[in-house]
């Protein structure tokens, strides 16, 4: 199977909640291009799991690697080079996807251009031409896209009534915010489910409103289409 595949993208994440919201996320956008199909495998060689797109353009595959913290990224190249580039197969073209949050520095995005980071995207394409660098990065955390869809949050959370924007506490942090926003309505006796981060915040992100978030310029998640695209 690796000698059939045209093109590759691999997702680069600060954390396991990212890697839950764009593995539903990859398979919403699946549904919406019926000609396609994607299949989420396990490899013997690589001992982390990985997607297959099938559609007209031929086979696609699709690697994620989670590194726990946004300062882990720009050391991802390993990875990247080993499980992509010099994986067994014919070298194919890939589409790399920086998932993080340009406030963990304070700084806007041009910070993620310079210095340490200058080079690691220089390293990241080293052995090969064929490597397009594309940053879904925002000044928000990926619980500052979930609060996108109060309605999502408010069935999630089992309420009579849907949460309204002055329902959500005013800070910085998407993820103080959203656990403020359940404790409150915990406290209010309105509900008794907790958030998890993690593999868990899938529990959350099945009630969102994938398209509305899609939708929205917080992030330019318009990218991801072009997995399912010819």
């Amino acid at each position: 199977m690796e000698n059939s595949y045209e093109q590759g993208f691999a997702f680069i994440l600060e954390a396991a909640t990212e890697l839950a919201f764009y593995d539903i996320l990859l398979n919403f956008l699946a549904e919406r291009h019926p000609e396609c199909k994607l299949e989420k495998r396990t490899s013997d060689e690589i001992y982390e799991p990985f997607y297959v797109v099938q559609g007209p353009f031929g086979t696609r595959v699709i690697r994620m690697n989670a590194v726990g913290t946004i300062t882990q990224i720009k050391n991802s190249v390993h990875w990247f080079q080993n499980t992509c580039i010099h994986a067994k197969g014919k070298k194919i073209p890939w589409t790399v996807f920086l998932c993080y949050d340009t406030d963990s520095y304070n700084a806007d995005i041009t910070k993620f251009y310079e210095d340490d980071w200058k080079n690691f995207r220089k390293e990241i394409s080293k052995g090969s031409r064929k490597v397009k660098i594309i940053d879904l990065a925002a000044s928000a955390e990926i619980e500052d896209v979930f609060l996108l869809d109060l309605h999502g949050i408010s069935q999630f959370l089992g309420l009579e009534e849907d949460l309204k924007p002055e329902d959500v506490p005013n800070g910085h942090k998407g993820s103080a915010r959203l656990k403020q926003l359940i404790l409150k309505q915990r406290q209010l006796n309105r509900t008794m489910v907790v958030y998890h981060k993690g593999e868990r915040a899938k529990n959350l992100i099945k009630f969102l409103d994938l398209q509305k978030i899609m939708e929205s310029d917080l992030l330019p998640l318009y990218h991801l289409e072009k997995i399912f695209e010819a």
